[in-house]
């Protein structure tokens, strides 16, 4: 893999924050706003203060930033995108899992994930496109 610039590890309700946030970029969210999302559809409601928390963690991991807003609210947006953060994720568990192997971690999703046609045939584009890459070197 190559090498990363800075590595992003969210936990499960981190990323559901940010779903959030991605879902609305560019546009900044208050801490009601991201709760009112989250909460849609959820047979428990997450707290005000959770949310807040999450938010507050997000900022000192530095994946989103904040700026004050109308009164007291402050309004959040992302710093980093879906893709720098799963980037960051796989690449985490191919080091803890595969001991930095990709291979293993390929063969396990083609092999066990229900992948129709049209996916199968992305993944061999992307690959034919790396192959083809690699012989112009």
């Amino acid at each position: 893999m190559k090498a990363r610039q800075r590595q992003t590890l969210l936990t499960n309700l981190e990323l559901a924050v940010m779903r959030v946030v991605w879902k609305v970029a560019p546009e900044p969210l208050t801490v009601r706003e991201v709760v009112d999302h989250l909460n849609r559809g959820r047979r428990k409601p997450l707290a005000y203060n959770t949310v807040q928390t999450m938010l507050t963690i997000l900022k000192d991991k530095g994946v989103v930033e904040s700026r004050a807003g109308a009164g007291r609210a402050h309004r959040f947006r992302a710093r980093v995108s879906r893709e720098e953060v799963s980037t960051s994720m796989v690449g985490d568990l191919v080091e803890r899992l595969f001991d930095g192997n990709v291979q293993p971690l390929l063969l396990q999703l083609v092999g066990t994930e229900t992948m129709n046609r049209e996916e199968l045939r992305r993944l061999k584009a992307l690959i034919e496109h790396q192959l083809d890459d690699e012989a112009e070197t």
